[in-house]
């Protein structure tokens, strides 16, 4: 990033017009470095230089992004004379800001607002088929022939041929496309003869608001990761040709759950169980919100969503008291897993794992499977700040094991687990795996390379 005017910098954050940030600068309310800036023309870089605004930490993103569920009445625009626009319910005051892409007055759902317009154009190209999936109610019913009318591109009352498209056809139906014409969902509807009666766009691309966690009206800015997912997904970046030759790395590192063992699958039940001990049901979301948090981060997270009257510390023993007989008698190692421990051992490399799981469950599973032996460094989530997708069980391995992170193989089978590895500046290679086949688009634009089993690489 180059260095920018100080009162530039404050305008385009949206502090203030030109003539007011110019006052904020010239009353001192702005330093660098603990100097006071005085002068408007002071040229500053945001990512070099210790800035504050009123004594508060001043962080400038070159650009930022934002996702709502946008409720209707909504107008997706910048301004208009008689509607409210989403940056007017957002209360954006960023210059530049704006809705990518459009969602009609009436319709609800997902909508990413940024100024980052080549993002934009990425997203809303048709040449890309990007994925826009929709949930839609409608009157009468669809004929038999639906599907196949919309997956060969369905022709609407104008001539026009839509390109084809993916739909579910209950109530409401569940349709994906990827362009974007104008009312494109209910004049596709209207040609099936079904006028729609209520729209919600679900996702777009790599975002989805199951995953993003937005209740209808809510919206926040993109996190750090959410950010380099969307980033990763816009650049269209393929995996190679060629998978990772091991011999080019020092260290392996594996998650456990669904990337060394097959045993994600027994999450779910156990989540059932648990949650049913107290008269609950277990919500369709929950594996998505809990994704790479640790064993004492997810054990919070149910006592403070469920309401769960046991401490953090009982919580976590019943799970393991739940989880410890299927650990020892129905997990085993995914294909072609042993093997690789042992041909990589007998090249001389360093094996860890680093595992969102708690360490009694980590150890009987590891214990059961005889698989310990080819282990030098067992990390678990717990013994560090923050779970994935930050990267600082990752770097705590590599650091067990005296490797530097550059010369670090990791594997991984989700996508929070896949960015903690790249932000640790390692080579990720993904594992498929039946509990994430829905995210496998997201985990092959994010990782370097996918495999279903361990002997691709040898």
């Amino acid at each position: 990033m180059s260095e920018m005017r100080a009162d530039r910098l404050l305008t385009v954050s949206g502090i203030g017009t030109r003539s007011e940030v110019k006052k904020i600068i010239r009353a001192g309310r702005l330093s660098r470095n603990g100097e006071p800036v005085t002068r408007p023309e002071t040229k500053l870089d945001p990512e070099k230089d210790r800035l504050q605004l009123d004594g508060k930490p001043f962080l400038y993103d070159e650009y930022e992004y934002w996702v709502l569920n946008k409720p209707a009445g909504i107008l997706s625009a910048t301004e208009d004379p008689r509607h409210r626009t989403v940056i007017d319910y957002m209360g954006l005051t960023r210059k530049g800001m704006a809705p990518c892409g459009r969602l009609d007055l009436d319709t609800e759902g997902f909508l990413l607002v940024t100024d980052d317009g080549a993002m934009v154009h990425r997203l809303l190209s048709p040449v890309r088929h990007v994925d826009k999936c929709y949930e839609v109610t409608y009157d009468g019913t669809l004929p038999e022939d639906a599907v196949r009318r919309f997956a060969e591109g369905i022709v609407l009352e104008d001539g026009t041929v839509c390109r084809p498209a993916d739909l579910i056809p209950e109530k409401p139906a569940i349709l994906t496309i990827r362009e974007g014409k104008f009312h494109q969902v209910k004049r596709m509807f209207l040609a099936a003869g079904c006028p729609v009666t209520h729209l919600r766009r679900l996702s777009m691309g790599p975002l989805s608001l199951e995953a993003l966690n937005l209740s209808p009206g809510e919206f926040r800015k993109l996190t750090p990761e959410e950010t380099d997912a969307l980033k990763q997904f816009c650049s269209g970046a393929a995996l190679p040709e060629t998978a990772p030759d091991p011999d080019g790395y020092e260290a392996c590192i594996f998650d456990l759950d669904g990337t060394l063992l097959d045993s994600m699958w027994m999450w779910h039940d156990i989540d059932v169980r648990y949650l049913a001990r107290f008269g609950l049901d277990c919500p369709e979301d929950l594996q998505a919100c809990i994704a790479g948090k640790s064993f004492t981060e997810t054990a919070v997270y149910f006592k403070e969503r469920f309401g769960i009257p046991d401490d953090i510390e009982t919580i976590k023993s019943t799970w393991e008291e739940m989880s410890v007989d299927t650990y020892r008698t129905r997990v085993f190692p995914k294909p072609g897993a042993v093997e690789f421990l042992k041909e990589m051992q007998s090249r001389g490399k360093r094996l860890g794992i680093a595992t969102s799981n708690g360490s009694l469950m980590v150890n009987t599973v590891l214990d059961a499977l005889d698989l310990k032996k080819f282990l030098d460094v067992v990390v678990t989530a717990c013994e560090v700040p923050r779970g994935k997708p930050f990267p600082d069980i990752y770097l705590k391995t590599a650091g067990d094991l005296g490797v530097i992170p550059e010369k670090c193989l990791v594997f991984e089978d989700i996508p929070e687990g896949i960015i903690a590895g790249k932000r640790a500046g390692m080579t990720v290679c993904a594992m498929r795996d039946e509990f994430s086949a829905s995210q496998e688009p997201r985990k092959a634009l994010l990782s370097d390379w996918m495999i279903s089993d361990y002997r691709e690489l040898l």
